[in-house]
């Protein structure tokens, strides 16, 4: 465990930057602008399907998020888009506890609806090791983590912010591994808090 801990430091590390980056050209603002570090956690269940045992999750999770807005053509006033990093590392409270520990990349639309709320879509995927046998997967090992969710932002301070978000979850290893491949379905609730800059 203590590996897969050094590994998320690295990674973290890895994706934050100085400051902004990408700027276009000498003078014009950046591109793709470093602003959020955060933290969270939550609670998934789901029930594995050739069973019908109940499999919860604790998660975990760290965030590095870029506003890519201008990236794509948004003037980020009206709407914004981030990119976000979020390496994690969940609790498995099934029938064998174990974890999920791996990286997700998360792609964020925020719709501002008031001063200091904005709602948020989020869908994101990666890679992650699931440390469990079950029927749906097989023996553990290297798997996929994809989840879509509907959530929302508000400001606790000029740059502080807490979100709330329900996210569908969806763990398979898309036929890469010789075993069986049914897939976890689990919904989840999370919650974290930001540093935005």
């Amino acid at each position: 465990m203590s590996h897969f801990f050094l590994l998320c430091v690295l990674l973290v590390s890895m994706v934050l930057p100085s400051g902004a980056c990408l700027a276009e050209a000498q003078g014009e603002e950046p591109s793709v602008v470093f602003s959020e570090i955060g933290f969270g956690g939550g609670y998934v269940a789901g029930e594995l399907r050739a069973s019908g045992e109940d499999f919860h999750v604790i998660p975990f999770y760290l965030r590095a998020g870029y506003d890519i807005s201008r990236l794509v053509g948004l003037s980020g006033e009206s709407s914004s888009l981030q990119l976000s990093f979020d390496p994690f590392v969940n609790y498995i409270d099934a029938r064998d506890s174990g974890v999920e520990a791996g990286l997700t990349v998360f792609f964020r639309y925020f719709v501002p609806v008031s001063r200091g709320l904005q709602l948020f879509a989020e869908v994101g995927s990666g890679p992650m090791y699931l440390s469990v046998e079950t029927d749906e997967q097989g023996e553990a090992g290297f798997n996929f983590l994809s989840q879509f969710g509907l959530g929302g932002r508000t400001m606790l301070s000029r740059r502080v912010a807490f979100d709330l978000s329900y996210r569908y979850r969806h763990l398979s290893h898309g036929g890469l591994r010789d075993s069986p491949n049914l897939g976890l379905d689990t919904f989840g609730l999370f919650g974290g808090l930001s540093l935005l800059f």
